[in-house]
């Protein structure tokens, strides 16, 4: 017996993404498209032991600032043999600082539907490309400039140190080296080069105070310390000798850790990167370009991610043009403690200033 199905085709509906989570989706990928770029995003971890330390408290909750403990290093003597130890024992002691959250936000404008008519392209895809990778530049030059106390080069004129968003100050003092036989930014001649000599000399002063020391990273058992230089300080290495021989025997070739992606080599437990990003000057003798490098360790920035990243789509002139802006709640500082109870120390980072003239 034939039986014949009927289905009542108005019953099955085409299912359907509400807007809101579509939008959210754009935001989260652009977001995080972005993040991924960005050149300090293998340096970035929710622990104290990265060089970034991504602090998340602030994106479920209400609130523009978050307290960052920095943990100091104990100094007691402890105690010997069959002495006793209750009540001599050492408190942990604490430096502590604020970040502070602001909203960043970035948009496109297409010219309208005749000019999309021209072309087959996903406009909302090339729209969120292009927010991913103007936000991965953004985050990399702040990151430089609150390290290095420069400026980001695309500020309104006039903008100064003092009412940017994120704190920008200079180095100091007991974190700062020199080229050659400079002895301050304003000394470094062309002469004043970088060398593998540096980066021992940067890891002797990182090292060399208990108290003050910066926190190594831990890659795969061993203690670390990374140094990023401009393409002009990482030509004059490339010219050095020691560095030269040194890099026979660093084998990093092999290791899996994203530390060494991309890295140039490793000198005296030092692994070394080149980034065009990092900040050059005209503020050395006679005008001479100097190159700010730095030698990093543990908790040199502190990443905070306020809440989630919103993506907005608009429509102007009677719907004929199309817009989208993308936006995110975050802040970025350099660690610092003030361990003479006055002045500012930087916590994980010792800036390099050399020479980087041009070719």
């Amino acid at each position: 017996m034939d039986k014949k199905l009927k289905f009542d085709l108005q019953r099955f509906a085409d299912t359907t993404i509400p807007q809101e989570l579509v939008l959210k989706a754009w935001a989260k990928q652009a977001w995080e498209a972005g993040l991924h770029d960005s050149f300090f995003y293998k340096f970035m971890g929710k622990n104290a032991r990265s060089i970034i330390q991504v602090k998340e408290d602030l994106k479920k909750g209400p609130g523009t600032s978050i307290n960052i403990p920095l943990l100091l290093p104990l100094s007691g003597a402890g105690v010997w043999d069959d002495n006793i130890l209750e009540g001599n024992e050492e408190a942990l002691e604490y430096a502590s600082f604020d970040t502070y959250l602001h909203y960043i936000r970035h948009g496109v404008r297409l010219n309208g539907l005749y000019e999309e008519q021209k072309t087959q392209i996903n406009m909302r895809k090339d729209a969120r490309d292009a927010l991913a990778e103007w936000l991965s530049t953004f985050i990399d030059t702040n990151i430089f400039s609150v390290l290095t106390g420069v400026m980001p080069p695309f500020v309104a004129a006039g903008t100064t140190a003092a009412n940017y968003q994120f704190p920008i100050s200079a180095p100091s003092s007991d974190r700062v080296i020199y080229g050659g036989s400079a002895t301050s930014e304003a000394t470094v001649a062309a002469a004043d080069t970088f060398s593998a000599d540096l980066i021992g000399k940067a890891k002797r002063l990182a090292t060399a105070n208990e108290n003050t020391a910066i926190r190594p990273i831990n890659v795969n058992g061993k203690n670390t310390y990374v140094m990023v230089i401009d393409p002009f300080q990482a030509r004059d290495l490339r010219n050095d000798t020691k560095w030269l021989e040194a890099q026979k025997h660093a084998n990093i070739r092999g290791e899996d850790n994203p530390i060494f992606s991309g890295a140039m080599g490793m000198y005296d437990g030092v692994v070394i990167h080149e980034h065009n990003r990092v900040p050059r000057t005209a503020t050395g003798a006679s005008n001479a370009k100097v190159g700010h490098a730095l030698f990093l360790g543990a908790q040199a920035v502190v990443f905070a991610e306020g809440n989630a990243p919103k993506w907005v789509e608009k429509k102007f002139d009677y719907e004929n043009k199309w817009g989208v802006s993308c936006g995110r709640m975050f802040g970025l500082q350099k660690s610092q403690f003030k361990y003479d109870g006055t002045n500012n120390t930087d916590f994980g980072v010792i800036n390099v200033l050399t020479s980087s003239v041009d070719d």
